[in-house]
């Protein structure tokens, strides 16, 4: 279908508009690899990463470094049809799924563009036509008068970041934040591994109360025993993020009861397709699907998750994209949200327009 000619891996780093307060820390800015793809006929593909190291294993720097190492191999390489980019991806290293996520991107934006469609299409088509898009509630000091805002600007899903205070201070925060959306709209907490397995045990059996709908990731994504007793103790859903990284952890936090559903992305799974596949057996088992970006992705990978938001065939637990967050962007047109929905980029491939000035003023290394 086509060839790749040139592969170009970059750090960037964007400005937070508000510095994003987790239970691993601060973020202050986006700390995120682009990679560049042209193939021999003047058309790029754009795909993009945040380091991860928590989650992934991997950084910005280590990324670039795995994409150069990749490159090498797939360079002069032609691409039959979109469904063979991850098999080729596999065979170019081990591992490294932020990396091969953002290749994978890029090469699908590629894909789209010779053939004329958007990303979703080639992932199967859509199966509705908008998503919610989650407000992240993270700890800014007019976070609750925010959230009245946001809601009053038609979202109807936010997220609160827990595990930064103790549990019941953070249940409070649960309250308020229900307290100012009002009933009949989404309300969820993700903690990001942060609490211990006592601490996790506490928030999991107030949640209900505190008007939550489902609480991710409590404690480590590793200690499934521990998220098993959250399952157990809670008044609400338990869903699994950093303890995801494949189909084989799914079925497994199953089996055992540890989740009732989770959280995906395309840093965990290496690729789309990947992700369509997981949300597949998700629903197969009749766990609930929530789709995520990182906490600092530009319009690239926002967009991604954009067209992955209409194609996945269940979004029980609605999707979030991160540009709006970031004080600028490296698109010309960048990924919207309108009435509390995200607005999928029209256009082939990611269907989006990246201004290389703003690359080259945001790269880093």
């Amino acid at each position: 279908m086509f060839g790749i000619k040139r592969i170009d891996a970059l750090r960037i780093a964007v400005p937070m508009a508000t510095p994003i307060r987790m239970s691993t820390g601060t973020i202050t800015a986006s700390d995120n690899l682009i990679v560049r793809v042209a193939d021999g006929q003047g058309r790029t593909g754009w795909g993009e990463a945040a380091s991860a190291p928590m989650m992934t294993g991997e950084t910005s720097a280590g990324m670039v470094a795995a994409v150069r190492f990749m490159a090498a191999r797939l360079e002069g390489r032609e691409i039959p049809d979109p469904g063979a980019i991850g098999d080729i991806l596999a065979g170019a290293m081990h591992a490294n799924h932020a990396a091969k996520s953002a290749l994978d991107t890029a090469l699908l934006d590629l894909a789209g563009q010779h053939l004329g469609l958007p990303l979703h299409e080639l992932l199967g088509g859509r199966k509705r036509t908008r998503a919610a898009m989650i407000w992240r509630i993270s700890g800014a000091p007019d976070e609750i008068e925010t959230a009245r805002r946001r809601r009053e600007e038609g979202f109807v899903a936010f997220k609160v970041k827990v595990a930064t205070h103790d549990p019941e201070t953070d249940l409070g925060r649960a309250r308020a934040a229900r307290a100012a959306v009002g009933a009949g709209v989404t309300v969820s907490a993700d903690a990001n591994e942060g609490f211990s397995a006592a601490d996790g045990l506490i928030f999991a059996a107030g949640a209900g109360e505190a008007g939550l709908d489902f609480v991710e990731q409590p404690v480590r994504g590793a200690d499934i025993e521990a998220m098993r007793a959250c399952a157990e103790a809670a008044s609400v859903p338990i869903g699994a993020d950093e303890g995801l990284h494949g189909l084989d952890d799914i079925r497994r936090h199953h089996a055992l009861g540890a989740a009732a559903g989770g959280s995906l992305k395309l840093i965990k799974f290496g690729g789309a397709f990947q992700v369509m596949a997981a949300a597949r057996l998700m629903g197969e088992l009749g766990m609930a699907v929530n789709l995520a970006g990182k906490a600092a992705d530009t319009s690239i990978g926002s967009a991604a998750i954009a067209h992955l938001a209409l194609a996945l065939p269940s979004l029980e637990w609605d999707a979030n994209i991160t540009n709006q967050y970031l004080q600028g962007d490296v698109a010309r047109d960048p990924v919207r949200v309108e009435d509390g929905h995200i607005v999928t980029p029209e256009g082939p491939g990611l269907g989006i327009s990246v201004d290389e000035d703003a690359v080259a003023r945001y790269r880093r290394d």
